[in-house]
């Protein structure tokens, strides 16, 4: 029999071969990266001495018949974190049964401690040998990930291949990081013509040791699992602290940077017109949803709203309350199925109407038509709604509104730019919106993020307060 057929017992490593395979992987670019995101001999593997399924069969060098994925826990700025990490080196990260077990098992301790759980993927894919047991392996896998949803944050770190069945997994991730060369796609670009096709995924992408410290960054601010209520510390930025005249030139970072304890937040995501961010603002850990008006307006598409309303999501799972800036001009459905915008701008406003979280909304621009409607309104939920003094909030912007109403009002004595700059003084101010109640009040740029953090501060306590099971009765 040759070395792919033999059964024969001599064919399986040692103990002591094992553990010289399992020293010689030391090198490999999992490990390499479990120790840059670990604090320094904290981590623990688990299963290190797991062999592959068909180990007996396959094997040619002694380094092939340990499993493919690495497991186990350590502290990440001293918080307890659990991995999973596919070592291409052993059998190119082939997923096969025991994959899965160690994987499942991982999850299943994970949750029971509440932990957040790193995704490390660089698997060429299913083991061929096994058929469909490494079908119904990934399926285990996707499972536990599922039943981890929500319990506890997971993060998929792409280190090297992540396709097919892996790329959903990432999906299913509250957060996918990806290391420059990378690939995650579910079908190849040469097959569908399509490169980064799964870039709206993306919470961050850079070099390995960029996306390493962004790992670190994001666990540090994430809670370890859900129910933990709204995080409050000690704040290190001037509560009362005013902006001045400034000026955010449409820039949704300059906006975020404005109102974040010493000007410093964590970008979760982002399309042209759209920026989701983490940050504290005076000590209360937020999410914050930010219109790009610098980019086509700030208006609306399909990417921006699925991006928005998986942020609002997470946020409403890990107990961050949602700021949402608000610079829009409203929807663009240009190049859209309208079958798929309308079905993404409902999620946006399931998102929105479902989060139970704190919601504070700012409108700093223009609100103009869906995105008054689906950014965070009053009517959606929003707990606190305010405007700036120059805001400009209508169902159409100040020209389309005078074109659609006051045309025929346009002379030689008016022209339509000063018709439009009468309706966004009149009917399309801020003062216009706060008397329908539907703006609080009406504030300065200046005093944009005292005001944030002070609501912040008023409703950290939302949810935690449960009624008396017995009426007071009157005397």
């Amino acid at each position: 029999m040759d070395k792919y057929t033999s059964t024969h017992p001599k064919s399986l490593p040692s103990a002591e071969e094992l553990r010289a395979a399992l020293a010689a992987s030391g090198s490999s670019s999992a490990r390499e990266a479990i120790a840059a995101l670990y604090d320094a001999d904290t981590f623990v593997e688990t299963g290190a001495y797991v062999k592959r399924g068909f180990a007996e069969y396959l094997a040619d060098d002694k380094t092939s018949a340990l499993e493919s994925v690495i497991t186990g826990y350590g502290a990440v700025d001293g918080k307890l974190v659990f991995t999973y990490a596919f070592d291409f080196t052993r059998n190119k990260g082939a997923v096969d049964e025991k994959t899965a077990a160690k994987i499942v098992s991982l999850y299943e301790i994970a949750t029971k401690n509440g932990a957040p759980v790193v995704a490390i993927l660089d698997s060429a894919g299913a083991d061929v040998f096994e058929g469909v047991s490494a079908l119904a392996a990934y399926a285990r896998i996707l499972r536990a990930a599922a039943s981890a949803s929500g319990v506890v944050p997971q993060i998929a770190f792409v280190l090297g291949k992540a396709t097919g069945t892996l790329a959903t997994l990432s999906a299913m991730c509250d957060a996918v990081v990806l290391s420059e060369g990378a690939e995650l796609y579910v079908t190849a670009p040469a097959l569908t013509g399509k490169e980064n096709a799964q870039k709206a995924l993306l919470t961050y992408e850079g070099d390995k040791a960029s996306c390493l410290g962004y790992l670190r960054a994001l666990l540090s601010f994430l809670p370890s699992s859900a129910g933990l209520g709204i995080s409050v510390c000690e704040p290190t930025d001037d509560l009362n602290r005013r902006l001045g005249n400034v000026t955010f030139g449409g820039s949704a970072d300059s906006a975020v940077g404005a109102i974040a304890d010493n000007g410093s937040f964590l970008a979760a995501s982002r399309t042209d017109s759209i920026l989701c961010a983490y940050a504290v603002i005076g000590g209360v850990k937020c999410g914050v949803v930010a219109s790009n008006a610098g980019e086509r307006e700030g208006k609306l598409d399909a990417d921006s709203a699925r991006v928005a309303a998986r942020f609002v999501d997470l946020c409403d799972a890990w107990s961050l309350p949602i700021v949402t800036l608000v610079d829009s001009k409203g929807i663009d459905a240009s190049g859209e199925s309208e079958t798929a915008f309308s079905a993404e701008l409902a999620k946006l406003a399931f998102a929105y109407a479902g989060a139970s979280v704190p919601k504070i909304t700012v409108v700093i621009g223009s609100a103009i038509g869906a995105s008054f409607i689906l950014l965070g309104s009053r009517a959606l939920g929003a707990d606190v709604v305010y405007a700036t003094e120059n805001a400009e909030i209508g169902a159409l912007s100040a020209e389309a509104s005078v074109a659609f109403a006051w045309e025929k009002h346009i002379s030689g004595e008016k022209s339509r730019e000063e018709l439009a700059a009468e309706w966004r003084a009149s009917l399309a101010s801020p003062v216009a919106a706060a008397e329908t109640g539907e703006i609080d009040d009406i504030i300065s740029v200046s005093e944009l993020r005292a005001r944030i953090a002070s609501a912040a501060l008023m409703l950290s306590a939302k949810g935690t307060v449960a009624p008396s099971h017995r009426a007071v009765r009157p005397l």
